[in-house]
């Protein structure tokens, strides 16, 4: 008898111990860029990890450099994480090295008829989703109804009546006479943010930094197009419309210098902080060839090696959770970033007909955002255009012939790595 409750004992404790084992979270490493949202993250994450018992979040951000520089020896050192959250335009480059994985078999009906096609469009790559975004970009012009109408000038309210380019001159000059010291702000003071803000003056004026069907750059990025959009950066300079050595954020909202801050929802915070109701958007003019806005955002990757160890399922449950209407709703409120999901947008008034931020929405679902190129040479091409931003802003050469130059550059990397389409 006591050999049987000695055994019964001792199988009780092995089924005990073998639960307890069994019962250990599975912990999922998110890795991201340190920025705004880092502390909607941490927050999100650790609500995750208090209402799950089967999967934890190791959430680890980094600055954007040493994340970039962390991801390239990942797979060498053997630290590579689960999930990774990176802006969109690095989805190509990581595919084609088998760093991620493609997210067709996780993804549901529901979330792809939800979701923004504008997200869909920048997590595509070579055919199949390899991403999920929280929200995409907004991208307008902050202005001030108040000074507008003090102006005696027209207000649009929807994209289909923007401005003209013509109009807008007018307006800059009025403003200038009003006192605006530069009444125009393009965040000049980060030459690299213009990549994205000037895709939709380039795309009215017909050009692009590549050409869609071969992903080169000659005769896009120097296109007339192209040199004739970064030709009016140049003439606002001249004009005196555009501080070219403004070195600073508050241009608009601050210093109020400026009577326009031609950017996205990055900044909404602060314009909304600073002047209430006050503030508004405004779309971006058209140039000509029609009114554009740009999109893009941060997306959230599956690693290949989540796949590959067996966690993909663990990853995902990380994923859809992040797409959840509660931690959208949480990132949006700081980030003033465009919702993912429609149904998200339906519960927010400022997303409604009439809202402060309706004209995002409104253009995104009209279908008038423009892409940068998704393309393995984002990189590459990012560089030569902030540097050509740059040269502009310095008064040191003539966008044409710096437009040239670099075409040349890009299309010489593209062709050794070939990222080209033949």
């Amino acid at each position: 008898m006591k050999k049987i409750l000695s055994l019964v004992l001792a199988l009780a404790m092995t089924l005990s111990l073998a639960s307890i084992a069994l019962a250990e979270p599975t912990t999922v490493t998110v890795w991201a860029t340190d920025g705004a949202e880092t502390v909607v993250y941490t927050q999100m994450f650790e609500d995750f990890n208090a209402t799950h018992t089967d999967v934890q979040v190791d959430f680890q951000p980094f600055p954007q450099d040493e994340l970039l520089n962390k991801l390239s020896t990942a797979d060498v050192v053997g630290d590579t994480p689960e999930v990774i959250i990176i802006d969109g335009l690095q989805i190509p480059y990581y595919q084609d090295l088998g760093m991620i994985a493609c997210l067709d078999d996780y993804i549901t009906e529901e979330m792809k008829t939800d979701v923004l096609p504008s997200v869909w469009a920048e997590n595509t790559y070579d055919g199949k989703i390899y991403g999920v975004a929280q929200f995409d970009s907004g991208m307008g012009m902050w202005t001030r109804k108040s000074e507008l109408e003090k102006l005696g000038v027209r207000i649009p309210e929807t994209y289909k009546d923007a401005w003209t380019v013509e109009e807008f001159e007018d307006i800059l000059a009025k403003a200038k006479e009003a006192g605006y010291a530069y009444p125009l702000y393009i965040r000049q003071n980060k030459a690299t943010s213009l990549y994205f803000t000037w895709m939709p003056i380039i795309a009215s004026y017909g050009g692009d930094f590549l050409n869609r069907d071969t992903m080169t750059a000659a005769g896009a990025l120097d296109s007339e197009g192209t040199i004739k959009a970064y030709d009016w950066m140049k003439k606002m300079i001249d004009a005196g419309y555009v501080n070219a050595a403004c070195d600073y954020e508050d241009a608009f909202f601050g210093r109020e210098e400026a009577l326009f801050s031609m950017l996205g929802h990055w900044k909404y915070s602060d314009h909304v902080g600073a002047f209430g109701d006050d503030a508004i958007i405004v779309p971006m003019p058209d140039y000509g060839g029609g009114v554009y806005t740009c999109s893009g955002s941060t997306v959230v990757v599956m690693t290949q090696k989540a796949v590959d160890s067996g966690l993909g399922d663990q990853a995902w449950t990380v994923i859809d959770a992040i797409m959840s209407p509660e931690y959208i709703h949480m990132v949006c409120d700081v980030n003033g970033g465009v919702p993912a999901r429609s149904s998200v947008m339906d519960t927010m008034d400022r997303w409604q007909v009439g809202g402060r931020l309706y004209l995002y929405r409104e253009q995104l679902e009209a279908g008038i955002s423009y892409l940068r190129p998704i393309t393995p040479a984002h990189a590459t091409v990012y560089n030569a255009v902030a540097s050509v931003v740059t040269d502009i802003l310095a008064g040191t050469g003539e966008p044409a012939d710096l437009l040239h130059a670099a075409a040349e550059e890009v299309d010489e990397i593209i062709y050794e790595n070939g990222w080209n389409i033949e």
